[in-house]
């Protein structure tokens, strides 16, 4: 019988070091000008439509297009 081979996913692990540095590096704080959600409740708060880019979505966009270029994701 054939062990079952277990192949380290690096892009996956890059991405959930994107996710960790955005987290930390938003914070508990505002995001949103608008809204007044926070990185935590922003999903539920935003009222911005879906095709709409708001203030929080630039916010993490930015901190996380950051973070990507930090670690070499992009």
């Amino acid at each position: 019988m054939l062990s079952h081979r277990k192949v380290p996913n690096r892009i996956r692990e890059l991405r959930e070091q994107v996710q960790m540095l955005v987290r930390q590096r938003i914070g508990a704080g505002i995001i949103c000008s608008r809204c007044g959600c926070t990185f935590a409740t922003y999903s539920e708060k935003c009222s911005a439509d879906l095709d709409e880019r708001c203030p929080g979505f630039n916010a993490v966009d930015l901190v996380q297009m950051r973070a990507e270029k930090e670690v070499g994701l992009t």
